[in-house]
């Protein structure tokens, strides 16, 4: 509790010296004059004679450089407050003047004692939203930003961060904000190239210094480039690991794609082994989200009637944005069922093409529109809409940035009831660009868990420790930690498979959930299909023999077909998902 009220309690006190001081010196300043003039008036009214106002007044004026108050006589207490009151009035203010004058001076000597801090780089909204998180643990925040005018510098102040305007792709700028002794540093610039740079800088950095620090620093790169994406994971500060930089590459929009697939799974029904139906995704709009979304659909749309999942596209530039999806995933369609449609949503053909994918009785359909602005995708979102019989249960996703106006109406139930529970905002910047979201905090420790399983049983097998899947999770390839993050998000799919779901808690003195022969046997073909689109979207061909650097194997065919050993360690891997769910604190319940 109390790291949460830090950061607003530093926000309050940040307050009061940039603003409520000066008033408090005014105050002071005026409660001076009022005493002095009164004091002076008496001691120079002594005998009767009134003095001259003007008289008053200056020489309550000099007590503010402490050229009078001397008098001779009795002192009133009016003038007695004031003289010693005046002088605190210009040495406040100088001192207000040189914390403002050599503020980035005083930074910089608190820097120098910082460790374990967090350094953002990039004051955008992202890089806000994660300093506000970060503040409100009460972490100690570095902020980089090149744009000196920055509006939101003024607001991490307020946060209580130390911000340095710079070139955070420049070493020495890195250097002062001390990266090499940080807990974090996360880079979100806008720009993909300077945030693979500040890896690279961060990475030497922490190499230089190496032999004085004892804390792992890692380093948060956020690349939308799906193609940059892939090739930077094969830097050299990937494969040359050391025990004190830990890569991670992060992608908000991937984070938008998780997010909504969670929030809104795409087997809202359960898909059993019976299930006529197609699981179908319509996404509007190929830009950076509906490729994500796509991607994460594929790696996690496999159900236990082990129909493919359904993707249709409809986008202006459909053709190109395929042709460009396609040279990245070239096996997509060993995955899903693919259609790209060219065509504006505005138009009527689209939107009757819509309309009867939405109303396919053999379809289990979800819309996501993800257009270029948040107003775009709205009117698009409410155009599908209308199309619609109020019996459909069919969601329409709507991507959104920012929880303002547009997000509000959708949202906002009472008073819309037209489209109330049937259109939902998603992919605020409020919600993916958590602290949480960001760093795969809870994902991570299920996604560790069942790597640590998979090297105890194959070290068991009598596997080297040399073998590259068996190295610690901080020294694995980005690939196979995509694969464990996969098989992470794929459990709450199979759960509910067979009318299952996991829920926080654990019941203290209650049997072990165990699934049945039946069950494990459903679900380990669900895991295996689940494991095969993960090798065919990262490359891999089916071949007669496995090799790894040519990305071939033989186990990408059908389940009959496989080996009884790879069988069954796929039956292992669902055995173990009441265990690992309990490694974060849930347990499986049956629905109903």
């Amino acid at each position: 509790m109390k790291a949460t009220v830090k950061a607003p309690v530093h926000a309050l006190l940040v307050m009061w010296r940039r603003y409520w001081q000066w008033m408090a010196i005014l105050g002071m300043a005026a409660v001076t004059v009022v005493l002095g003039c009164i004091g002076f008036w008496k001691v120079h009214a002594v005998g009767g004679n009134a003095p001259r106002v003007l008289d008053v007044l200056y020489y309550t004026i000099q007590l503010f450089t402490m050229n009078s108050g001397a008098v001779s006589g009795p002192v009133p207490w009016e003038l007695e407050v004031a003289r010693y009151l005046a002088p605190l009035v210009p040495a406040w203010t100088v001192l207000k003047a040189l914390g403002l004058v050599f503020r980035e001076q005083l930074q910089l000597f608190r820097m120098r004692f910082y460790s374990g801090h967090v350094v953002i780089c990039g004051l955008g909204r992202k890089g806000l939203q994660l300093t506000r998180e970060f503040r409100a643990q009460g972490d100690r925040v570095v902020v980089i930003d090149i744009e000196k005018e920055n509006t939101r510098f003024k607001s991490v102040q307020e946060l209580g961060a130390l911000v340095l305007a710079g070139n955070a792709a420049d070493k020495a700028i890195l250097r002062k904000a001390r990266v090499f002794s940080a807990r974090h540093v996360i880079a979100v610039s806008t720009k993909d190239g300077k945030n693979v740079e500040i890896a690279v800088l961060t990475s030497e950095l922490v190499q230089e210094h190496q032999s004085t620090l004892k804390n792992r620093v890692t380093c948060f790169v956020h690349i939308v480039d799906l193609e940059l994406c892939a090739l930077f994971k094969h830097h050299r500060i990937f494969t040359d690991t050391t025990d004190f930089f830990e890569p991670s590459v992060v992608n908000v929009y991937a984070n938008v794609a998780r997010s909504l697939l969670e929030d809104h799974p795409l087997d809202r029904k359960p898909m059993t082994v019976s299930e006529r139906q197609t699981v179908h995704l319509v996404i509007i709009g190929f830009g950076h989200t509906g490729e994500n979304t796509a991607v994460q659909a594929a790696r996690i749309g496999h159900y236990a009637n082990g129909k493919k999942l359904r993707v249709s596209v409809v986008d202006r530039f459909a053709e190109d944005r395929k042709r460009r999806f396609y040279a990245r995933y070239p096996q997509f369609d060993e995955v899903c069922d693919a259609t790209f449609l060219n065509g504006d949503i505005g138009d009527n053909a689209m939107l009757e093409q819509v309309r009867q994918w939405a109303h396919d009785p053999d379809s289990l359909t979800t819309i996501l529109v993800s257009l270029g602005s948040d107003s775009g995708s709205v009117v698009a979102g409410l155009s599908v809409l209308s199309k619609l019989d109020r019996t459909d249960d069919v969601p329409i996703l709507v991507r959104m940035s920012e929880r303002e106006a547009l997000a509000s109406l959708l949202s906002g139930g009472q008073g819309n009831a037209k489209w109330a529970n049937r259109v939902h905002a998603v992919g605020l910047i409020g919600r993916v660009c958590t602290q949480q979201m960001f760093l795969n905090k809870e994902l991570d420790v299920l996604a560790k868990a069942i790597h640590e399983d998979f090297v105890e049983e194959r070290k068991q097998e009598g596997k080297p420790d040399t073998d590259a899947s068996l190295q610690p999770w901080e020294r694995l390839d980005q690939e196979q930690k995509d694969s464990n993050r996969q098989q992470a998000d794929h459990i709450a799919v199979k759960l509910r498979a067979i009318g299952c779901r996991s829920v926080e808690g654990d019941r203290d003195g209650a049997a072990a959930f165990a699934f049945s022969a039946d069950e494990v046997e459903l679900l380990a073909r669900m895991e295996f299909a689940r494991w095969k689109a993960h090798r065919f979207l990262t490359g891999w061909v089916r071949g007669p023999q496995k090799d790894s650097k040519e990305k071939i194997s033989p186990c990408l065919g059908e389940w009959d077909d496989l080996p009884a050993d790879i069988k069954e360690y796929n039956r292992q891997a669902v055995r173990n998902i009441p265990r690992l769910l309990r490694l974060v604190g849930r347990h499986i319940q049956r629905v109903g």
